[in-house]
């Protein structure tokens, strides 16, 4: 899986290249990393603050390569979603994914990129889906925890519930 987010970070990265959206493109560089870190690192206890570290890497970027308001938002982007990786819930998790879906659909229109609005429109499609069955699954264990709050039912001539 961490493979094939490094491969899609590499082509979707050649890709802004290709367009002139530089920020993009190394932006992408730096979420291939990150997965590709995770491959040996993911196990380890602290590795999660790796996706806290890239964030002034992110903004060093954004600053080095600004190409105007997509530079932000492209930055806005990958800085949310190293946010959502850092999580250890996956509600939070999948939230954040999804927040990072607007920046990245500003981006892409700022640069033309209609392969990184298609992949928006199903980065978002996904997310949110998953993001209703995973919130869902959650109450369903909540709701299966909690006692009963129905009122109690008495019969025709009963005193106590349930006679």
């Amino acid at each position: 899986m961490l493979l094939v987010q490094a491969g899609g970070a590499a082509a979707f990265g050649l890709h802004y290249l290709l367009i002139g959206a530089h920020t993009a493109a190394l932006l992408l560089l730096v979420a291939g990393l990150q997965a590709l870190a995770a491959i040996p690192l993911g196990t380890r206890p602290g590795f999660r603050l790796v996706y806290l570290a890239t964030i002034p890497a992110i903004a060093a970027i954004m600053a080095l390569s600004w190409q105007g308001p997509a530079s932000l938002f492209a930055s806005l982007g990958l800085a949310t979603i190293s946010f959502g990786r850092y999580q250890t819930r996956i509600i939070p998790f999948r939230a954040l994914l999804v927040a990072c879906v607007p920046f990245w659909i500003v981006h892409n229109i700022l640069v033309w990129s209609v392969p990184g609005l298609v992949s928006d429109a199903l980065s978002m499609t996904s997310g949110l889906s998953m993001l209703i069955v995973t919130i869902r699954q959650e109450r369903a264990i909540v709701g299966a925890a909690l006692p009963s709050s129905s009122p109690p039912t008495y019969n025709a001539g009963s005193t106590q519930p349930g006679d």
